[in-house]
């Protein structure tokens, strides 16, 4: 990857230019000039090359300059329009016109568009200025050499021009001239970061951190009201700590009466570091192998909440992204992409045929119909669960689950023809938050004759007679006729969600 140099001039008091943006009290002579010429020539900009002696001599260190506007303007004010024709040259400013073709004017995002110029292939990169644009690249920065002259002003522009916030550099090379400069070189220390998963003491720093980033997140007050009832839990809770400060947190979901967490419902790592899918999929990874040490069956998904549209926007593309990338890195291969659906009374009820019956039924019943079911369904997790385990285990699996749901086994209504045969299964059921859809299917044998619009309005019926506003559902982006089916019934798209999970072993494994 290539690295990004700060290389500037200062005075002793560190300011590197005057209050007006002068610089022209910089000394440049003696052997401290010789040796920038020599060590750095591609730094002059090509007015002054020619009579350095300069035309002509190879770049040595850097083939890409950045400057802000304040660096750049006052050689424009005279003209110069290219001052380093002989680099890659990219100007930082939100409403400067393109004054040069070799010039490229940058509106967005410095750090994110330096990050990608690291990534591609080339030489170092040269951070000429000004103050606040190092201020913002600041934990970009790779490498500082300080230019120090022997000069004392009093006032001016400093070095950076940022928020407080003090980063650690290690002095790897210094050397002082005869004319009194120095020119010192400092990398980027290496600080480690350590990855655990929190006690009650990270409480408030836990709850401190706030996701600005378009996508589902877990605000403090909904955290501290489930972790309350034990759907957070401390050891549940992760985070990666550098320098004392929280630069990442992970926090994993359960029931109530849950002995492993379900699901990692809130990923989130800072913007300052230089690979957030890297320390992402750390910081899964060591949640994971946790929970598996401590016995558990099935290791928890990543459930991600987007807004819909969100392939639309870039902002929420690229926070999807590298979420996706540290999920992948950390195992979590197999993904589904789901809608989730919500009813409310303006919608009004879903109209019925009446073709079919409901009635009660025992747990051999409807473990035969959901077994019946999973054949041939377009459900992502019931074909995968199909394959690994066959149509007995995913029967059970299912049952299992919504037996330990919120909502009530006496709810669960068996669909029948006129005939008294057994079309399919409506199962009302809850989340912890709202009444939900639960599981609906038809018989294999009797699909495509629109039976589904009776069991979906069936389910819809009991939840709203039972006080419900809210009913929510969902179902996989891939299932076109159950989709189809809810927006017939009156269900709206709230949102999406990207589901990360663990591939599992099948039993010829």
């Amino acid at each position: 990857m290539r690295k990004l140099t700060y290389y500037v001039g200062t005075t002793l008091d560190g300011f590197i230019a005057g209050p007006d943006g002068q610089f022209d009290f910089f000394p440049f002579e003696g052997d401290f000039a010789a040796a920038l010429r020599a060590e750095y020539p591609e730094t002059v900009p090509a007015h002054g090359r020619g009579p350095l002696d300069l035309d002509g001599v190879p770049n040595k260190r850097f083939d890409t300059v950045l400057m802000g506007r304040a660096t750049y303007e006052p050689g424009l004010a005279v003209g110069v329009t290219s001052p380093y024709p002989h680099l890659k040259q990219y100007v930082f400013s939100r409403t400067l016109a393109r004054p040069d073709p070799a010039v490229e004017v940058v509106a967005t995002d410095p750090v994110a568009f330096v990050r990608g110029l690291k990534k591609q292939d080339g030489e170092g990169i040269w951070l000429c200025g000004g103050a606040n644009l190092a201020g913002q690249l600041l934990q970009e920065i790779d490498e500082l050499i300080i230019k120090r002259h022997p000069v004392v002003i009093g006032s001016g522009t400093p070095l950076f021009d940022a928020p407080f916030r003090p980063d650690s550099f290690r002095l790897t090379d210094s050397r002082v001239f005869n004319t009194g400069a120095t020119l010192t070189t400092y990398t980027k220390a290496d600080i480690p970061v350590l990855i655990r998963p929190t006690g009650e003491a990270d409480l408030d720093r836990v709850t401190a951190v706030t996701v600005d980033e378009p996508v589902g997140w877990i605000p403090a007050d909904r955290y501290l009201e489930e972790l309350k009832e034990g759907m957070y839990r401390p050891e549940w809770t992760w985070i990666a700590e550098q320098d004392g400060r929280v630069v990442a947190r992970a926090l994993w979901w359960g029931r109530a009466t849950s002995e492993h967490p379900v699901a990692l419902d809130c990923l989130y790592v800072d913007p300052s570091v230089a690979d957030r899918s890297a320390l992402g999929a750390r910081l899964i990874s060591a949640g994971l192998r946790a929970f598996a040490e401590q016995g558990a069956p099935k290791l928890p998904l990543y459930n991600l909440t987007l807004p819909n549209g969100w392939r639309e926007d870039p902002a929420t593309v690229a926070a999807a992204d590298w979420r996706r990338d540290a999920a992948l890195a950390a195992g979590l291969t197999d993904v589904v992409e789901r809608l989730r659906l919500e009813w409310t009374p303006d919608a009004g009820l879903p109209a019925s045929s009446g073709r079919l019956t409901f009635t009660e039924g025992t747990d051999e019943e409807f473990l035969d119909v959901f077994r019946r079911i999973a054949v041939g369904s377009l459900d992502g997790e019931t074909r995968r669960n199909l394959a690994l385990m066959g149509p007995e285990a995913t029967a059970q699996e299912e049952v299992d689950f919504y037996l330990g749901c919120p909502g009530e086994r006496s709810w669960w209504r068996l669909a029948r023809t006129p005939d008294g045969e057994v079309a399919g299964l409506a199962l009302p059921s809850a989340t912890p938050y709202s009444r939900n859809v639960g599981y609906l299917g038809v018989v294999p044998e009797l699909r495509g004759q629109g039976y589904v619009d009776d069991v979906l309005a069936e389910i819809t019926r009991v939840q709203v007679e039972a006080g419900a506003e809210l009913i929510t559902a969902t179902t996989d982006t891939d299932n076109a006729p159950m989709a189809a089916a809810f927006a017939r019934a009156g269900y709206r798209t709230a949102q999406t969600r990207l589901i990360w999970s663990a591939p599992e072993q099948g039993p010829a494994s």
